[in-house]
């Protein structure tokens, strides 16, 4: 409702609503990184991930090294 509001442009904010409202949640998206071959224990602040949650969890930073 905002995006037609303050832009004119619904589509595109549903479009961010949807794709926030799919992202896997962090331990799950810290497991698809793994699981591709990346090491993700730099970061730690979950069990079994490496991320860092932003202001109280509204934005955060996943990391993972790829090791060959």
């Amino acid at each position: 409702m905002l995006g037609t509001i303050l832009a004119g442009d619904r589509d595109s904010y549903q479009y961010l609503v949807e794709s926030i409202r799919r992202f896997p949640v962090q331990p799950e998206f810290a497991k698809m990184i793994s699981d591709a071959g990346f090491a993700t224990g730099a970061m730690r602040e979950g069990r079994g991930g490496a991320w860092i949650d932003l202001w109280g969890g509204i934005a955060t930073i996943h990391s993972g090294v790829k090791l060959e």
